[in-house]
């Protein structure tokens, strides 16, 4: 006889595989602090080609104005203006990252947990019906 219970559950958990499972069950394969340091260099590399486009649309813009400039003694001055503003761009890419990829993971362990609870009802639903069914050796 089939446990209405334990089908019910069972698609639960299935539906849930298919959807946000596929999410965050490789999220919960890393320990918390491998996976945001994971997606933290993955951050800071995305970010760093995205500040090299940004200054070079800049450069593009200022094309006219920046062969003038450049001849100029201030090209030291400059060089450390637009690392400063390379290092604030990053660090806050960085610290948006950690925040970000600390609540997935936050949210991936307490959905995972569920999960899980719901795996363990199944089993439990499962052994009280194999030990409430006649045994074939009884027949």
């Amino acid at each position: 006889m089939l446990n209405e219970e334990r089908i019910r559950l069972m698609t639960k958990m299935a539906s849930y595989e298919t959807r946000e499972g596929k999410e965050h069950m490789p999220i919960k394969q890393y320990y918390r602090r491998d996976y945001i340091s994971y997606e933290m260099m993955k951050t800071f590399v995305t970010s760093t080609i995205a500040f090299g486009i940004l200054f070079l649309c800049w450069v593009i813009y200022k094309m006219d104005s920046l062969a003038d400039f450049l001849t100029g003694k201030e090209l030291p001055d400059v060089a450390v203006s637009i690392l400063i503003k390379y290092a604030v761009f990053i660090c806050i890419y960085q610290v948006i990252a950690y925040f970000v990829y600390s609540r997935r993971y936050k949210r991936a362990t307490a959905s995972m947990r569920k999960y899980y609870a719901t795996l363990k009802k199944v089993e439990r639903l499962q052994e009280k019906e194999e030990r409430l069914q006649p045994s074939e050796e009884w027949k």
